[in-house]
């Protein structure tokens, strides 16, 4: 038995400075990404105006919360987690305004008749369904045909020279199948982009940073 002294130290940490100082200007920097969800797809100076500016606040944002805090460069910390949050969705929210506004402009393009890989697929695939019922008609019947008004001769014709070759039927075959996938893969209302959009990066911000406070407070 001998006489001893105990010392407990508790350590509390000023998180309203954090808050403050990082946590709020971020939030609020994200949903002001979400403004340019509510203006139309043609105003497009207003948008990318908006998303450059988030971005840029945000990235200077980053930078001022690395330089105030202390150097310790081979920790993430919670700051810095929440942070790169927070530009993924601002950075996202400019992402959506390109991929909308280049499915809104494809889909003008496409409205105009022009002369394209789509009309010249057509034309093929036309000569080869007219070639293939020309050949079928001079090998089973083996009499002439008659076709608007013209007499054709099945010792005159050449089957060969009606029928494609095997290579370009194969790169028919290639294309139909390439603007099928494209075609799948294309947004057919590009307002939807924006429609959708509303919803879900407020709802996904939310469940973020419910994981995210519960995770680093709890845990």
């Amino acid at each position: 038995s001998y006489p001893r002294l105990i010392l407990q130290f508790e350590l509390r940490r000023n998180v309203l400075y954090f808050i403050l100082e990082t946590y709020v200007p971020s939030t609020l920097l994200v949903m002001l990404s979400w403004v340019s969800f509510w203006i139309t797809l043609d105003s497009v100076p207003a948008r990318t105006c908006i998303g450059v500016t988030t971005v840029l606040s945000m990235t200077t944002l980053m930078i001022g919360s690395r330089s105030s805090l202390s150097k310790t460069n081979c920790f993430i910390k919670a700051i810095d987690v929440y942070l790169g949050i927070c530009f993924t969705f601002i950075f996202g929210a400019l992402v959506e305004y390109a991929v909308a506004h280049y499915s809104s402009s494809q889909k003008l393009t496409a409205k105009t008749p022009q002369e394209g890989p789509a009309n010249e697929l057509t034309k093929e695939m036309e000569e080869i369904n007219i070639a293939s019922i020309l050949s079928s008609s001079i090998t089973s019947y083996k009499k002439q045909i008659s076709f608007t008004g013209i007499e054709i001769s099945s010792d005159n014709i050449n089957c060969s020279d009606l029928t494609m070759k095997t290579h370009e039927k194969i790169k028919c075959f290639l294309r139909n199948k390439m603007s099928r996938i494209i075609a799948y893969f294309t947004i057919q209302n590009p307002s939807n982009v924006d429609h959708y959009s509303k919803l879900l990066f407020p709802l996904f911000f939310m469940l973020v940073n419910v994981f995210y406070w519960a995770y680093y407070l709890y845990f």
